[in-house]
């Protein structure tokens, strides 16, 4: 199926009008902190699951899993509306209910990413609703230009810059058509925004990654190099399904991946995944205030956590 340059255009005008204010709260004075989600499907068991009970209850335990911070960032990785097609066991489409929308803003979200491999598998048209549905409910929204060109772009949240973009290619149309950007544009839209105010935080999100791989690649690695060098305070990386480690480059953290937040995944690997703290300061790399553990059939915290830091 084509890509609709009807349907991106009025995505494009939908993200074009957006009051450019963040909807994100400002920082307590020059800190602010960042908790940062992995994968969150509304698709799948995630539905069915709700349909039996109700969103609100099954969204309710990321309030307290995402707790204490000024921005609480998750992928949304499942359209919302009906599906293009039925996809495959190997390579399924996600798509859920536009209506568990709103219930994310209710459970403490104030932003999600969108650039990922599912987020087209409803169609341009359905994206462009679900932005404008999560806007209403004053969630920012973030790599939606990544999604939809392959381009990703500077994004303000609060004080900081966000820099979003997927690496996994989509199995199906319109997705399917989108390039993946290479780590040398990456970092030159980092580095852009860098230049531009070298003390304003910039917080790169790539969703890659190889799936159930509990090793990051050297092309994560190469990635994250990259936007290091480039001038990121931060990079963090969600789209393998499970949870990967946590280290430095250069003095700036580099998570390689959070793993799932709220999933159906069956696979023991992706069962546990991980919550990212981070406090930003101008002009200086992110400091690691904890990673959580978090129970991703249910979203809930974990009995453990996983490489805590003091506050």
């Amino acid at each position: 199926m084509p890509v609709s340059a009807s349907a991106f255009a009025f995505l494009a005008t939908l993200l074009a009008s957006q009051d450019p204010v963040p909807r994100t709260p400002a920082a307590r004075g020059t800190v602010f902190t960042v908790a940062i989600g992995g994968d969150l499907s509304l698709a799948r068991g995630i539905a069915e699951r709700a349909a039996r009970e109700d969103w609100d209850r099954v969204l309710s335990p990321l309030a307290e899993t995402l707790s204490g911070a000024d921005a609480r960032i998750v992928n949304l990785e499942s359209a919302t509306g009906p599906c293009l097609g039925a996809g495959t066991v190997q390579h399924p489409r996600l798509c859920g209910d536009a209506g568990a929308l709103a219930r994310l803003a209710r459970a403490g979200v104030t932003a999600v990413t969108v650039a990922n491999n599912h987020a087209l598998d409803a169609g341009e048209s359905n994206l462009a609703r679900a932005v404008e549905g999560l806007r209403k409910e004053e969630v920012d929204v973030l790599g939606a230009n990544a999604l939809r060109t392959g381009r990703p772009v500077a994004e303000a949240l609060g004080p900081i810059t966000v820099v979003a973009a997927n690496l996994s290619l989509s199995a199906w149309p319109p997705g399917a058509s989108v390039s993946i950007p290479t780590a040398d544009e990456i970092a030159a839209v980092v580095r852009t925004a860098h230049r531009k105010n070298a003390r304003k935080p910039v917080l790169v999100i790539l969703h890659g990654g190889r799936e159930m791989d509990s090793v990051p690649s050297s092309f994560e690695r190469s990635y994250s190099q990259a936007a290091v060098e480039a001038g990121a305070a931060a990079v963090v990386f969600h789209g393998s399904h499970v949870a990967h480690g946590l280290e430095t480059i250069a003095g700036v953290p580099v998570h390689f991946g959070l793993g799932n937040l709220l999933f159906d995944q069956r696979d023991p690997k992706a069962v546990y995944g991980q919550i990212l703290l981070l406090r930003f300061r101008p002009g200086v790399p992110a400091e690691v205030i904890e990673t959580r553990c978090v129970e991703s059939t249910t979203g809930c915290r974990c009995a453990g956590q996983v490489g805590t830091t003091d506050r």
